[in-house]
């Protein structure tokens, strides 16, 4: 993992194996990404008095897709002025990894308060516990592009309530699940707020990685971020603390913290 993090705020690019590799995605019996009619969909709506901008997006492979996917969510939220984060976004989207990206739509409404996730998958059946940890109906196939311990939608809705927002799912007309982030809607006129400076913040390289791992695995705590790095539980504990302090992120429950939008800013300024 360290050697993936040294890559990363060194920016390069992690290779991938070309598509007729032997141990890629068919071999390990993952379906390929859906392209053409059947590749997912975000649609922007500036106003619902207009039709919205719909943007077709397609990759390589389902690790790829499940990133652009995410980073591009996350950037048109941006642009509309909505402050969803990127950790919920990007545990969102693994999600669709059950549905196997069947009809995707992706809709972000409200100025980027609102995004709807829907597709035509085999839906939630129980609604209650699929936000429980530990529920999870990921099989061995799915857990090679992600975690599949049933974590994702518990910390999607727990960093939510962080900010005031909720987390649903509904069934989608025709089969499938509809999920709904909902940030409370700004008063008319007001903008989201600015970025803290650049120069404001300065971090060690090691605080840097720390917020890239927390960016990859959702939320951790110091056990596991001194796993990853290397270090002790108790330098992990006051690398987190030192983070909180400077508004780079927050608790999430269980001595667990997860991005602030603060952190996620300053790693968007670095990338």
């Amino acid at each position: 993992m360290e050697s993936f993090l040294d890559k990363l705020l060194a920016g390069q690019e992690a290779a991938t194996p070309p598509p007729d590799d032997a141990g890629g995605a068919a071999a390990a019996g993952l379906p390929g990404p859906p392209s053409g009619p059947g590749a997912p969909r975000i649609a922007v709506y500036d106003t619902l008095t207009s039709p919205p901008r719909v943007l077709s997006i397609e990759d390589q492979d389902l690790p790829a897709l499940i990133a652009s996917l995410a980073e591009k969510t996350y950037h048109y939220c941006r642009e509309q002025g909505g402050q969803v984060p990127y950790t919920v976004i990007r545990e969102l989207i693994e999600n669709l990894m059950h549905a196997y990206f069947r009809d995707v739509v992706i809709t972000i409404l409200d100025g980027g308060q609102v995004i709807r996730i829907s597709d035509h998958g085999p839906g939630v059946q129980d609604k209650e516990r699929a936000f429980l940890p530990g529920f999870t109906t990921a099989t061995p196939v799915q857990r090679q592009v992600i975690r599949g311990v049933g974590s994702g939608l518990p910390i999607a809705r727990e960093s939510l309530n962080f900010l005031r927002g909720v987390l649903t799912v509904e069934d989608n007309l025709g089969g499938g699940a509809v999920f709904t982030i909902s940030l409370p809607s700004r008063p008319a006129g007001e903008t989201a707020p600015l970025p803290r400076a650049r120069a404001e913040v300065k971090l060690t390289m090691r605080q840097k990685k720390v917020l890239v791992l927390l960016m990859e695995l959702g939320s951790a705590g110091p056990t596991a971020i001194g796993k990853e790095l290397g270090i002790a539980p108790a330098t992990a504990y006051r690398e987190l603390g030192l983070l909180e302090k400077a508004g780079l992120i927050h608790s999430v429950g269980d001595g667990k913290r997860a991005l602030a939008e603060e952190g996620l800013n300053l790693l968007d300024s670095i990338f």
